[in-house]
């Protein structure tokens, strides 16, 4: 079984490594851009190519450069931006470009099929004293150089592509997943790919990990509340691993359990998954508690912000449908990105009796007894007693969960605050199946991840 695995691990890294002309074309691309930030006449003091390409441990065909524009500590916050914002524009001059938020704005676009990112920061000495989010990125940067061996560099390569086969890999919180830094943490931790996933197969709730032994255990888990936590060798105040679903947690874990027991190269680039066919997905939507909602995608929000509102909103609606007794047993979220948002809620049963029973306090509970008794005079049946206690049966206000979600909805839209807010008012309905289905048809994305949702199985058990 060693031998296989290894041969396994061996063949994954020869086709995810990138050769040395690829790494020499992206450093090459990255001196360029580097020399014509610093000859441009604004306050910036240093440029410095941050990320996977800068410490070796990018796969092969992930063209990203992150470029980070350091500005001195004295420069106020507006013209910072404002500087930041102008160097990005000219790189980009006679390219694609645009602008995109993390905790401030920055450019980002595409040169020569390079997904490049010019990010302004602070150059500070202390990780302590941020005065911007992105600003610690350097002292990872500096970190992990000076700690990663070129054969580790190999192992994190070839962790990143296990987490991405299984679909638990990126910064986003769309995926809530394993972000790069991470994963270069644990190879750190763990010294190699092997140990690491051997590792990730025992982990308990609430694993803690380390490095630099900066804070107790007891210290940590007060700290932060998550199923991982991993402390920033740079910044003992925060967890890297913070974004991390609970959910994905166990993905990994399940993973690496599965991949020890019988290794293969699936667990590393997936299959193809056959989508299903019309008549396959028609008897599926059909089924009684299958509830689709669709909003309008709000442009111009930011991708991590919005994906905690689409998260929020889709605890929000559950939680609603729980209220009205309609028991929920998985919901979840996909979009294009583009155009549309789709929730989805997979009830027990769309449809509940129209005579709801309300048990009540014990009789011998003589205040609470005039209380129910008082708010309980309109009822199809009772008051009774049944084992000492006040009972009525009721009319429910809402016995169809369509129904009632076409009216939460329009309260949504009138009450909602955040961001969402504009996605809710271009849009808001509950599909019927006639366009679940006309949508299945029409749109590859969704027919894919549909399929995928409507099979409810980990791909990465049929291997």
């Amino acid at each position: 079984m060693r031998d296989y695995m290894k041969k396994i691990l061996q063949k994954t890294l020869e086709k995810i490594t990138p050769t040395k002309k690829e790494i020499l074309i992206q450093k090459k691309l990255a001196e360029e851009i580097k020399n014509k930030i610093l000859s441009m006449k604004y306050q910036q003091e240093s440029v410095e190519l941050v990320g996977s390409l800068a410490r070796e441990t990018n796969i092969k065909g992930d063209n990203d450069l992150d470029i980070f524009v350091f500005f001195p500590e004295k420069i106020e916050r507006p013209e910072f931006e404002k500087q930041g914002l102008a160097i990005g524009k000219l790189v980009f001059r006679g390219h694609q470009w645009e602008k995109a938020y993390s905790e401030h704005p920055y450019i980002r676009g595409k040169i020569k099929g390079f997904d490049v990112e010019i990010v302004p920061a602070y150059r500070i000495i202390d990780a302590y004293k941020l005065k911007s989010a992105v600003d610690r990125t350097s002292f990872h940067n500096q970190y992990l150089l000076g700690q990663l061996s070129e054969k580790q560099k190999g192992e994190v390569r070839l962790l990143k592509q296990f987490l991405k086969g299984i679909k638990a890999y990126g910064a986003d919180l769309k995926y809530s997943s394993v972000p790069g830094y991470v994963t270069e943490l644990l190879i750190l931790n763990y010294g190699t790919f092997e140990k690491t996933i051997k590792n990730i197969s025992k982990w308990k709730n609430q694993e803690i990990i380390d490095i630099e032994k900066q804070i107790s255990l007891e210290e940590a888990r007060k700290k932060f509340d998550s199923s991982l936590i991993i402390i920033d060798p740079v910044d003992k105040n925060r967890n890297v691993a913070a974004a991390l679903s609970l959910n994905q947690y166990a993905r990994i874990i399940a993973a690496s359990r599965a991949f020890l027991k019988k290794p293969s190269l699936k667990f590393f680039f997936g299959t193809k998954t056959k989508p299903l066919n019309i008549k396959e997905a028609k008897k599926l939507i059909k089924k009684e508690g299958l509830i689709l909602t669709e909003i309008g995608y709000p442009k111009k929000e930011i991708s991590d912000v919005l994906w905690g509102q689409i998260r929020r909103l889709s605890k929000k609606i559950s939680s609603a449908l729980k209220q009205k007794d309609f028991s929920v047993l998985r919901s979840e979220m996909w979009s294009d990105e583009e155009k549309e948002i789709i929730f989805v809620f997979d009830l027990e049963a769309n449809k509940l009796e129209k005579v709801k029973k309300r048990i009540g306090p014990e009789v011998t509970n003589q205040e609470h007894s005039k209380k129910f008794l008082e708010a309980h005079k309109k009822k199809i049946s009772g008051p009774r007693i049944e084992e000492g206690r006040w009972v009525v049966e009721v009319e429910r206000e809402h016995n169809r969960a369509t129904d009632y979600l076409k009216e939460f909805l329009k309260v949504l839209k009138k009450n909602e605050k955040s961001g969402i807010k504009k996605g809710l008012n271009k849009k808001a309905k509950v599909l019927s199946d006639k366009e679940v289905l006309e949508k299945y048809k029409k749109n590859k994305k969704f027919q894919d991840w549909f399929s995928t949702y409507l099979k409810g199985k980990e791909e990465f058990e049929g291997y």
